[in-house]
């Protein structure tokens, strides 16, 4: 076996036990009653984006805002999910990262969804219009 292989071997038993704390905390939470909307939304962003946790509590604050707010299909809730980090991100990013999420995504589903969006004051296009770049409403607002 190479170098290479065994790294990647060890990474992956590495994640794997990850994978396997954060079930265990997670399921310690739901005992303890202290298991909520927030918290689940944030390790899905952390098992999905393998963000660092204050920044998943953070995003998952800003969804469930989000989400109380608005009825909003599946795939258009996974594009937030994309954008609750409060970055720029173009369609092919976007759609690459909603594709971790669904397993599947077309890059023109997700074009009419952010355009669905950025009529409903959701998102907002910081670039241009033939280099759209998209950010969730609320993380512009807090900036400036």
């Amino acid at each position: 076996m190479s170098s290479i292989d065994e790294r990647l071997e060890r990474i992956e038993k590495r994640l794997i036990e990850l994978i396997r704390r954060l079930d265990i905390i997670e399921n310690r939470l739901k005992v303890l009653g202290l298991y909520s909307d927030e918290i689940s939304l944030a390790f899905e962003l952390i098992n999905v984006f393998s963000i660092p946790v204050v920044l998943a509590i953070e995003s998952a604050s800003r969804l469930l805002t989000i989400f109380s707010k608005s009825d909003l299909d599946p795939i258009s809730r996974d594009i937030l999910k994309t954008l609750s980090t409060c970055e720029k991100l173009g369609v092919s990013e976007i759609t690459r990262r909603v594709r971790i999420i669904r397993g599947s995504a077309s890059r023109r589903i997700i074009r009419e969804r952010l355009s669905r969006l950025e009529e409903k004051g959701l998102v907002v296009n910081t670039g241009s219009i033939n280099r759209p770049l998209f950010m969730l409403k609320n993380c512009v607002e807090n900036r400036g």
